[in-house]
């Protein structure tokens, strides 16, 4: 019964370690960051996506700037296959504007003919 404790434990910290990534500066003041919806089909993604804002306040804050949202996606969780989560793309600014979500979802697609 101890092993299969100590394995639970084990696995836990596995995905809770998994379960985020810290803001990662991806250009010129914006950052990007995610986080998995470990509580199954029981969690609320649009509560993971939140929290990554506030954390992402917290961040701008800290280096005296405002928050604006660029991009956010959430993932609906699909039990025995994949946890749900939600990811943002945001930038740091002097004075945030209206947050206006690009319809691309930031992503540009350019094509050669």
């Amino acid at each position: 019964m101890k092993m299969l404790s100590l394995i639970a434990i084990i696995a836990a910290g596995f995905f809770a370690a998994r379960a985020s990534t810290a803001p990662v500066k991806i250009g010129a003041d914006t950052y990007y960051a995610s986080k998995s919806n470990t509580a199954g089909i029981f969690g609320d993604v649009t509560a993971v996506a939140g929290s990554l804002m506030v954390e992402g306040n917290q961040l701008c804050t800290s280096m005296g700037k405002e928050f604006e949202l660029v991009t956010q996606n959430t993932t609906s969780n699909i039990p025995g296959v994949r946890f749900g989560g939600a990811s943002i793309t945001y930038k740091c600014v002097d004075h945030a504007g209206s947050p206006v979500m690009r319809p691309d979802k930031g992503v540009s697609t350019t094509t050669t003919q």
